[in-house]
């Protein structure tokens, strides 16, 4: 039976993959790998250097030796082997391990990366152990994201679109520029193949077919996951199609999704188990989370600042340090009890700044989707990966130029996207829109280019979609088989009204967020005071409390002096990566009005000498009569950020804001700021 024109429309379809597809892909791998193998030499030949935690593959290196994947234990590390793992030798020789060795198991990190170096590994066994024979892994991996990238975009295009959208992805600074770096490039081509599982499972009707797609889903993750933690992620947006996208109803061919699903999560856990059991035992995701929000990722995220911020320094140790001085006076525990354990503990950070925070958080997601989409056309990662030079660093900065024109139209084409996918079905647009919120939003965990470069490819493939889409539409007119003005109007409707319940709900958590925060930064206001000489605000070292924080007050009035102070130097001892020296730029204070700091300081006694230790905050001699510091106490069990409350700041935005110029095409937004400048300083 037809279905009802009012009900139902689709584009003529795009033509069949076939054998000329088959060569195409298979001169994609050959070229991909071609390029790699010439392009990582001269990466390395200009002065740059592959980053994927080298101290750590001493497992990778007993394994190809024949001595099973362990860690030779410190004191009978060979030098040669010490050597190599920091990077001092580029070779190895398996002759250098004596033939008994004391080894223990492998740590943390080296056990969640297990398949990872065992693919080092391999390399290593047939061509003898050297950093530079990791570029046969790395060009694999390169060779099979782009032929699965072409493959990917020739499900939803042509060939011609196909071939032009993986050439450009070749060719990206940001996706050649990661490549060196095998930790971070490893999860690109399992990225690409959920892509490709996605749009086979929305196809796809035959029961035995679904079964063996959930099948081999399950396997490419599972080893994908030993690879790179982010492939995880992969199944919340495979899952979501399989069951609720296409034209088939929800509850039709249940029983075929159950099985793909079950096996695809079946044959990854089965495969992915011990990688599972070491991040049981790791500080899990939220150490990595809280990192992210420090100020270093503000500006990839086009988020203006507020009068606060969650940390200031991308620092493992910094962290570390607001985890524990938060646990330590927020715990209510007896002195005998020990403190929780640092996973936890950072869990329960996180959360606190969420549900303080929660504008903010989405804040940095919106910002995430708009810096995401806008990742091919952007140069903010070069106009040419380093070590190309001559006639195709020409052609990179002729592709740049190229992109530059489309800056700011990823939101618009995500849209209409949107739009095209709801004509046929509503349900299929809602779907659409969840996918590519969530693989544009979940970076602002750690917006950074070595976190984001393989999304690159979605936004291609988006672009692609629509010129593919517009053209077999306009075939289709031709033909007058056009949706109705109902359809029309019903995927109109729903792409405002999503954009609408967006705005509406970051509103609404900004909203309910800055009452909390006025009431917070009120209490810092409202606390008591003391002296805070930096001798005596901490414990002695020998108290036994290897983690101390303190919350000062500097408040600077400006008619005590000539000239207040615009900028104040908080001042550390430390060594090693401990030093949480930082400045302050302090707004002009009216005369007789006064701005206050609000700061925690810390006290860190680790063993080893590893300290770190507040010592004094720099102010110049002509302003110091208009500085006073003070400690804060009372507020223990509050939520400590560091805050800068000038006169007036209860009028201010108690929260982050976006710059929005990322989600406009450029020349659009020049005319908005143009003719609008107040909606310019909306975000």
């Amino acid at each position: 039976m037809t279905p009802r024109t009012d009900t139902a429309w689709e584009p003529s379809p795009v033509r069949p993959f076939g054998r000329p597809d088959l060569y195409i892909a298979l001169a994609v791998f050959v070229l991909s790998w071609i390029t790699a193998a010439f392009y990582l030499p001269a990466f390395r030949a200009s002065g740059g250097h592959g980053e994927f935690y080298q101290d750590q593959f001493a497992p990778a290196v007993m394994s190809a030796c024949g001595r099973g994947y362990v860690v030779p234990a410190s004191a009978d590390t060979p030098p040669s082997l010490q050597a190599f793992l920091d990077r001092r030798a580029d070779t190895f020789n398996c002759a250098d391990l004596p033939a008994r060795l004391t080894t223990t198991p492998p740590g943390t990190m080296q056990a969640a990366f297990r398949y990872l170096m065992l693919s080092a590994s391999l390399v290593w066994r047939i061509r003898g152990v050297s950093w530079n024979a990791i570029d046969i892994v790395l060009s694999a991996l390169f060779a099979m994201s782009l032929t699965g990238g072409y493959v990917a975009l020739r499900l939803v295009s042509g060939r011609t679109l196909s071939i032009i959208g993986t050439i450009l992805w070749l060719g990206s600074p940001l996706h050649l520029g990661n490549l060196p770096h095998l930790r971070d490039y490893a999860k690109t081509p399992y990225f690409v193949l959920t892509l490709i599982g996605m749009a086979l499972v929305v196809r796809e009707r035959r029961p035995w077919r679904l079964a063996l797609i959930g099948a081999l889903f399950g396997v490419s993750q599972g080893i994908g996951f030993g690879m790179r933690t982010d492939v995880i992620l992969n199944f919340a947006p495979f899952l979501l199609v399989l069951f609720a996208a296409g034209s088939r109803g929800l509850r039709e061919q249940i029983v075929p999704k159950i099985v793909c699903a079950a096996l695809a999560l079946a044959i990854f856990t089965g495969i992915a188990w011990p990688i599972l059991r070491a991040y049981g035992e790791s500080e899990g995701l939220s150490h990595v989370a809280l990192l992210g929000l420090t100020e270093p990722f503000d500006g990839p995220l086009g988020v203006r600042p507020a009068p606060y911020d969650f940390g200031y320094l991308y620092s493992d140790s910094f962290v570390s340090a607001q985890v524990h001085g938060d646990a330590g006076r927020t715990a209510r525990r007896s002195v005998s009890e020990p403190e929780p354990p640092y996973a936890a503990a950072s869990r329960a950070y996180y959360i606190k700044l969420a549900t303080t925070f929660p504008g903010d958080f989405l804040t940095r997601m919106t910002g995430s989707v708009i810096q995401t989409l806008n990742l091919p056309f952007s140069i903010t990662y070069g106009r040419a990966p380093t070590g190309v030079t001559g006639f195709l660093a020409r052609v990179d900065d002729w592709r740049a130029s190229l992109m530059l024109m489309l800056i700011g139209t990823g939101v618009l084409v995500a849209l209409l996207i949107l739009f095209f996918v709801s004509l046929s079905h509503v349900k299929d647009g809602l779907i659409a829109f969840a996918v590519i919120v969530f693989w544009t939003a979940y970076p602002f965990i750690q917006f950074h280019g070595r976190h984001v470069f393989h999304l690159e490819i979605l936004v291609i493939a988006l672009f692609v979609a629509l010129l593919s889409l517009v053209a077999r539409s306009v075939r289709q007119f031709t033909q007058r088989a056009w949706p109705s003005m109902t359809q029309a109007l019903r995927a109109t409707a729903l792409v405002f009204g999503l954009i609408a319940a967006s705005i509406l709900i970051l509103l609404g958590t900004r909203a309910v967020q800055s009452l909390g925060v006025q009431q917070l930064l009120t209490s810092y206001e409202k606390a008591a005071t003391g002296p805070a000489a930096p001798a005596s605000i901490f414990d002695p070292p020998a108290s036994g409390a290897p983690f101390q924080q303190v919350m000062l007050s500097v408040d600077v009035t400006a008619k005590a002096c000539e000239a207040p102070p615009e900028i104040l130097t908080i001042r550390y001892q430390a060594v090693k990566d401990r030093d949480f020296s930082r400045e302050f730029r302090l707004p002009a204070t009216p005369a007789g009005k006064t701005t206050r700091v609000f700061v925690p300081v810390y006290a860190m006694d680790a063993p080893g000498g590893e300290a770190s230790r507040f010592t004094g905050i720099d102010v110049p001699p002509a302003a110091a009569a208009c500085v006073r510091i003070s400690r804060v106490r009372g507020i223990d069990q509050l939520l400590w950020v560091d805050a800068t409350l000038a006169p007036g700041w209860q009028r201010q935005p108690l929260h982050q804001r976006l710059y929005l110029g990322a989600a406009f095409p450029e020349r659009v937004w020049l005319k908005i700021a143009q003719w609008w400048p107040a909606f310019a300083a909306l975000g």
